[in-house]
């Protein structure tokens, strides 16, 4: 088959059509797509985002954009632990930290050749992963478990092998994030400009090797964040500060482009974020000042973002050369995962090489740690048919209140082995102060992290502690306090005495810990993090 030049398309481009092209706009499954239409016409986008929906939504946007542009438009979302985040009912895999806890980047390699096949056959053909931040500050709300761990080592070898699997047929382009490096502020860049605070020399011994690695394995896109890094910048503002990196030339142009090299394609952030909105005088020059400063394509752009570039380049305030050169990288990007060949049914006979449950239960079971366990309980030993309680602590998450669920995949795996299992979220203290000696075991199931929880903080509040008040669920002989998200609760309740950190909240891990309390696996886990006099990283 013969190969279409990317110098030939983008000759064929007219300005309005590059205008187009360096935009990648949000479709959400809620959204109507009458609506939708009317602003595909007009922007014609060289990109969409989408999440968690049906494959055949996916294929009518899909055709929807292509009916209007030039060039076939590439379908984006953020694949961090499997093909569910985009595809309705095609599964997860365990959260990024249980990969380093994991430590197998052969199964790892295996996973994302399996996502990825699930993924492209179904009309996806880039994802926004992996995740390269190293969580060096553990208060992070930001990269908790999304992080793998916080050595660059681990998180080369681990983000490595996801990518090699991720690529491995050209169904997926990967993207690493977020550049320059979330970890180091305890903050949220959702939520405020974060600060990598880290010299030159620390900055590119650590952030930076890992984004070298990533370049010389010849990952394809790298998404920008809003954050910033002083070290490299030369105008800070008096008062506000570096600006975040989807706003600086400094980082996206000389840094990475220059000086490490990369020749992929930069897309940003998600532009929506108050990271970036708070630190533009004029709301609508957002993407136009990413463009400039050498970004190439423009993740949840406003409709009218379209018009204000068009215009830009027109009158100047946007060199045509740099228009086309982010386009060109954007066209490559979309020549690597074979949008320019001719249009067949090839990707109707993609097959999926394994079962991506299989794989993801491989993982959690490779992943579990037993952190503490001072009175030696585990494994659990239960007379014939044990009762336990299940303590799910648990907060509001995007408006939606705790629906008791949470932990089904826990409850159901403890009830196939013969446990009769009750369930209460966020009780008071009063509440469990004599029932919880009706039960063989008590289980009290954290879900906080950065996947979930408010977002600014991950830190245990008021509603949570009262289950611990007056101390009584403590007395419990067989109390156990497991963590599925944030692996560091032991800096707000240092009295626990049974521990266990998941590193993630699948369905997969959750049968996965069950296993292990029941004596069914043992927990095979490595720390893929330190925490300071409470336990020692391991990998």
């Amino acid at each position: 088959m013969a190969k279409i030049s990317v110098d030939k398309i983008l000759e064929k481009l007219s300005l309005a059509d590059l205008v187009g092209q360096v935009l990648c706009y949000d479709i959400s499954d809620n959204d109507d797509p009458r609506e939708v239409e009317e602003i595909i016409k007009t922007i014609r986008p060289g990109g969409i985002f989408i999440t968690h929906m049906t494959p055949e939504k996916i294929k009518m946007y899909t055709e929807m954009v292509n009916a209007y542009t030039k060039v076939p438009c590439i379908v984006a979302s953020d694949i961090e632990n499997g093909p569910e985040t985009a595809v309705k009912d095609t599964g997860y895999i365990p959260h990024a930290m249980a990969w380093g806890a994991c430590d197998d980047p052969e199964l790892l390699e295996r996973a994302g050749s399996t996502i990825a096949a699930i993924c492209r056959k179904n009309g996806v053909h880039w994802t926004y992963s992996p995740v390269v931040d190293i969580n060096y500050n553990f208060r992070s709300a930001e990269c908790n478990i999304r992080a793998i761990a916080d050595t660059p080592d681990q998180v080369v070898k681990m983000a490595s092998a996801f990518i090699k699997g991720m690529e491995q047929n050209k169904y997926m382009a990967t993207c690493c994030k977020h550049f320059p490096g979330e970890g180091v502020d305890e903050r949220n860049s959702h939520f405020v400009t974060t600060v990598n605070s880290l010299s030159k020399e620390e900055w590119m011994n650590t952030y930076g090797y890992v984004y070298k690695k990533m370049i010389e394995m010849g990952v394809p896109s790298i998404m920008v964040g809003h954050t910033s890094l002083p070290a490299y910048e030369e105008d800070i503002h008096p008062l506000f500060g570096a600006p975040p990196a989807v706003l600086s030339y400094s980082l996206m142009t000389k840094l990475l482009k220059q000086e490490l090299g990369f020749d992929g394609c930069v897309v940003s952030d998600a532009m929506s974020m108050i990271g970036v909105a708070a630190r533009v005088p004029d709301l609508t020059e957002i993407s136009l000042r990413f463009l400039n400063a050498g970004g190439d394509m423009v993740l949840f752009p406003e409709p009218t973002d379209y018009e204000v570039i068009l215009k830009a380049v027109k009158d100047g305030r946007l060199p045509l050369e740099r228009l086309k050169d982010a386009v060109k990288r954007v066209l490559k990007l979309k020549e690597k995962v074979r949008l320019f060949e001719e249009k067949t049914s090839w990707t109707d006979n993609i097959s999926v090489p394994e079962s991506l449950s299989a794989l993801a239960q491989e993982i959690a079971e490779k992943s579990i740690k037993i952190v503490r366990d001072y009175d030696h309980i585990l494994p659990l030993k239960i007379k014939g048919r044990g009762n336990i309680l299940m303590i799910n602590m648990l907060e509001p998450y995007f408006h939606k209140n705790p629906t008791g669920m949470e932990f089904d995949a826990l409850r159901k795996e403890l009830e196939s082995n013969g446990c009769k299992v009750d369930v209460i979220t966020n009780p008071k203290h009063k509440v469990i102060q004599n029932m919880i000696y009706n039960y063989d075991a008590v289980l009290l199931n954290c879900k906080m992290s950065s996947k979930d929880y408010h977002g600014g903080s991950l830190r245990i509040g008021w509603n949570n502690i009262m289950t611990f008040w007056r101390g009584y669920v403590l007395q419990h002989p067989k109390f156990i306090f497991i963590s599925f998200g944030d692996p560091y609760k032991l800096y707000d309740a240092p009295y626990l005495k049974e521990y266990i950190n998941a590193f993630s909240y699948s369905d997969a891990s959750q049968r996965a810990v069950a296993k292990v309390l029941l004596g069914k696996i043992k927990a095979e886990g490595k720390n893929p993090v330190a925490f300071e006099n409470f336990f020692e990283r391991e990998i």
